[in-house]
């Protein structure tokens, strides 16, 4: 018998293949579980939280964190103490600026002593004489788009509503956030000096296509420092990625422009007769350093409201005009009350809170689509979540009122999600949660701390009655004018579907930047 020497090489041979076997195993059920449970949000649906019986799902995923854990929350309890405790559980701020901090330092990618700066010194920007403007703003549009010629006639057909609701928002916040004049039916206005692209085309691809902003590394775009040597835009603007890149690169180039400009022309002549909030962003800045915002500083916040006062609203009206769509008796409903409250006038500011029930068609379209499916932290240290305990009644689980909450340990680096959907669809606080009841928004008692379609916590929207002033005043108007049904053309009755069915069917979404309806083909017919 002979025995032959193993040579050094061919250790490291069989290794490396051992290791990358195992690597590739591991990276692959990663996916697995990401693309089954993740990207389809199978793991926000009460389901899998029914599966366990519990508000809390653990999932295992080697090599995924620190330490391999991810807690998924359904449970308000927990919630709320994930929420409010910032020192414990810290947001991920490298993954959201790579997102959403290209354009400076925001409110969303900031954690700490900066942002509370910068929340302290944000927040009077969103006073009751802003919230007013953006009720006149809104107002002044959606009139403008019923005096269009797409509207002229008895019917309208829109087939994609986010189409619609996208086109209304984005001239809201560019009045609103920017302080620029805008119409539904733009006037052919000449060109700024200096600039290749006007402000009103520059806003609508950056917000519509900021995917591809985020795919591509950063030095492909460019930035400030960079203009002069490898031209407006970065590398993309040269074209050698595709003519698609290259306009986003430019209008990504545009708008930072833009804003730097409205920021110096504001800084030096001063803004006390506009309410706009750049405006006032650049007004409520003290003398003193740690007293002021920076150009970087509201550049980058008034990015973040251009995102979320645009995106998130038009897909949650989008989702609302689908529900009506489909329910005729509550779109009746909400008709009814819009027309008592407004009789035949043009709503004015004053009429906001007697517009109640449309807040709660709003509120009701939010829980059943959260324009965020799921808030991302992780814990900084060992720590422990309070878990409600429930208990199972004629085969339905609830809350037991009684029951101590239970102690679930949290170990250092574990990542902990806010899943949204399964709040938002929770039994043990929602009745008949996959419903489309929006009068359970009137109850006194409806359950407020299992509602995150703002967030929750100190982190919560700060443009929260923004957004709902703006909805309300968009709703009351569509709403009081037109009632919309489904293109069947586009979208034909499978006969025995149920009514859920054709619902999920008619408004299936993705989650991408917030969350997104495929395909949502309208009519709306003059009443």
């Amino acid at each position: 018998m002979s025995f032959q020497l193993v040579q050094p090489r061919d250790i490291l041979l069989v290794s490396s293949t051992v290791v990358l076997a195992w690597l590739v195993k591991r990276c692959w059920d990663a996916w697995a579980v990401w693309r089954s449970v993740g990207k389809k949000q199978k793991l926000t649906t009460v389901a899998v939280f029914a599966d366990v019986g519990w508000d809390v799902v653990a999932f295992v995923i080697p090599m995924y964190s620190f330490t391999g854990i991810q807690y998924y929350l359904a449970d308000p309890l927990a919630i709320k103490v994930v929420a409010g405790n910032r020192a414990v559980f810290s947001k991920n701020v490298e993954v959201y600026e790579t997102v959403i901090g290209f354009f400076g330092p925001n409110l969303i990618t900031t954690e700490g002593e900066t942002w509370s700066r910068l929340r302290k010194l944000v927040n009077p920007s969103f006073s009751e004489t802003s919230i007013r403007y953006v009720w006149e703003q809104s107002v002044r549009l959606v009139n403008e788009m019923f005096e269009a010629d797409q509207w002229a006639g008895k019917t309208t057909l829109i087939k994609h509503a986010p189409d619609m609701t996208k086109e209304i928002t984005l001239l809201i916040i560019g009045a609103v956030a920017f302080g620029q004049e805008t119409h539904w039916e733009a006037a052919s206005a000449t060109l700024p000096a200096g600039h290749q692209m006007k402000f009103q085309e520059a806003v609508g691809i950056v917000s519509e296509d900021l995917l591809f902003r985020v795919a591509m590394p950063s030095f492909v775009w460019g930035n400030k420092e960079t203009r002069k040597r490898i031209g407006l835009g970065g590398i993309a603007s040269w074209g050698w990625l595709g003519p698609k890149l290259k306009k986003i690169a430019i209008a990504c180039a545009e708008l930072e422009q833009y804003m730097e400009e409205i920021f110096i022309e504001q800084s030096k002549n001063g803004s006390q007769d506009r309410r706009d909030l750049i405006s006032q962003l650049v007004r409520g800045s003290g003398e003193d350093a740690e007293d002021r915002l920076s150009m970087r500083e509201v550049i980058g916040n008034t990015f973040i409201f251009l995102i979320a006062g645009h995106e998130t609203t038009a897909h949650s009206l989008a989702f609302l005009w689908g529900l009506l769509a489909l329910e005729e008796d509550k779109q009746e409903e909400l008709y009814s009350h819009i027309t008592a409250v407004l009789g035949d006038k043009q709503p004015v500011y004053e009429d906001v809170s007697s517009l109640n029930l449309v807040l709660a068609y709003l509120y009701e379209s939010l829980r059943l689509f959260p324009p965020v499916v799921n808030t991302p932290k992780y814990a900084t240290q060992d720590t422990t979540i309070p878990v409600t305990p429930a208990v199972v009644y004629d085969g339905v689980s609830q809350v037991d009122p009684l029951a101590k909450p239970k102690s679930l340990f949290v170990p250092k680096g574990t990542e902990v999600l806010v899943s949204v959907t399964g709040l938002h669809y929770n039994p043990r606080y929602w009745k008949d949660p996959k419903e489309f009841k929006p009068e359970r928004f009137l109850e006194p008692d409806w359950p407020r701390d299992a509602f995150a379609g703002f967030s929750l916590g100190a982190r919560a929207c700060i443009g929260r009655r923004f957004a709902e002033v703006e909805a309300i005043a968009i709703i009351s108007l569509v709403i009081k004018r037109y009632k919309i049904t489904v293109d069947e053309s586009r979208f034909p009755t499978i006969a025995g579907e149920e009514p859920l069915a054709r619902r999920e069917r008619l408004l299936a979404s993705d989650s991408l930047i917030s969350l997104t309806p495929r395909s949502i083909p309208l009519i709306f017919t003059r009443r």
